[in-house]
């Protein structure tokens, strides 16, 4: 089981990378033409789909397989994706 300061630890560290790597974490989920229409919403998608690819990855499984913590660790990085990428895309709600 992982502890709540090996979670909190690997957050950041995930989020320093993610910061650096945000193309490759923020997948194109909708069309120009949606991106458009419904900002907000491709943002959050392009969050969800990139932080669960890329936690798939760092377990070589989904989150949540193994334990609870994985899933938890999972939605905090895409709880903090939303935040940080999604601020100026859903700030009009």
């Amino acid at each position: 089981m992982v502890s709540a300061t090996t979670l909190i630890i690997l957050l950041g560290v995930a989020t320093i990378l993610g910061l650096q790597a945000n193309a490759a974490l923020m997948p194109s989920m909708c069309s120009d033409q949606e991106k458009d229409v419904l900002p907000c919403m491709c943002c959050k998608k392009s969050c969800w789909f990139g932080i669960s690819e890329m936690t798939s990855n760092y377990f070589g499984h989904m989150p949540g397989e193994r334990n609870d913590a994985e899933a938890k660790f999972a939605i905090a990085m895409m709880r903090e994706c939303v935040k940080i990428e999604c601020s100026d895309a859903c700030s009009s709600r």
